[in-house]
C-alpha cells in the first residue's frame, strides 16, 4: 500500500464512524482525549520505546510547535463483544496532538521526499513515545531499565496508552499502542488558514486495513 492509498486524516477524526473489516464485525470509531503532552520547548520528538538505544540520543525532532502543554487524542477502533478468547475490542489506530483549536485547512506527509518516502517512526512492538527533546535526560534511564519499559508496553496494550510524569503531575511523555508488531506510522501535520501547526497525527496504521466506512 503507498502512503497515497492510505486513509485521509479526517476519517481518523471522525468520532462514531463505522467501518467494515474482512473477518471481523463491524467497528465505531471512538476518538478521545486521553491526556495533555508538556512540551517545554515544543520540539515533538516520536521513536520506538521498545528499542534499547531510543532514549540515548535525541531522535529527529518531527515538528516544532511553541512551548505548551497539549491534548493527546486517540483514535481507537472499537468493536462489539465476542466470544473470541483474547479477543482485543479497542484497539488504537491513530495519535493526535492537538495543538490549536483553528479548523485544518490542509494536510501534509512529515519529510515526504520527490520518491514518495515520508518520515516516520519504525516499530517492532507497535508502540510508540512522543515527547519533548528536552525530556531526553529524564527520559535516558529507560534504555538501562528493561523492566519499567516493559511494564509501560504492557500498560499501553491495556489502555491504548501509558503517561510518564514529572514530579509535578505533568506529563512528559506518552506511551501509544496499537500492539500490532513491526511496521512504520508515518506523521502528518495539520495546517490552518494561516499555515500555523494546528495537529500532528501519528498513523498507527490499523484502520487502512479496513475495507469501507458505512
Amino acid at each position: 500500500m503507498s502512503f497515497d492509498d492510505w486513509l485521509a486524516p479526517g476519517a481518523l477524526l471522525e468520532h462514531g464512524a463505522r467501518h467494515h473489516w474482512p473477518n471481523s464485525p463491524t467497528s465505531t470509531l471512538d476518538v478521545v482525549e486521553v491526556c495533555a503532552l508538556d512540551l517545554a520547548t515544543g520540539q515533538v520528538v516520536v521513536v520506538d520505546p521498545a528499542y534499547s538505544h531510543s532514549f540515548d540520543e535525541t531522535g529527529p525532532v518531527l515538528a516544532q510547535v511553541p512551548a505548551g502543554r497539549y491534548p493527546l487524542l486517540l483514535s481507537v477502533v472499537v468493536w462489539p463483544e465476542t466470544d473470541r478468547p483474547g479477543a482485543r475490542r479497542r484497539v488504537v489506530t491513530a495519535a493526535t496532538l492537538k495543538v490549536s483549536n483553528n479548523p485544518v485547512v490542509g494536510w501534509s506527509w512529515v519529510g515526504e521526499m520527490p520518491d514518495g518516502t515520508v518520515a516516520g517512526v519504525g516499530v517492532d512492538a507497535g508502540t510508540i513515545c512522543l515527547f519533548d527533546a528536552a525530556e531526553l535526560e529524564r527520559l535516558a534511564p529507560l534504555s538501562a531499565d528493561e523492566d519499567r519499559v516493559d511494564t509501560l508496553l504492557h500498560a499501553a496494550l491495556e489502555a491504548g496508552f501509558a503517561p510518564i510524569t514529572d514530579d509535578a503531575g505533568r506529563t512528559v511523555a506518552v506511551f501509544v499502542s496499537c500492539g500490532m508488531g513491526d511496521g512504520f506510522y508515518p506523521v502528518r501535520i495539520g495546517r490552518d488558514a494561516s499555515g500555523a501547526i494546528a495537529m500532528i497525527m501519528v498513523d498507527l496504521e490499523l484502520l487502512n486495513h479496513s475495507t469501507g466506512c458505512e
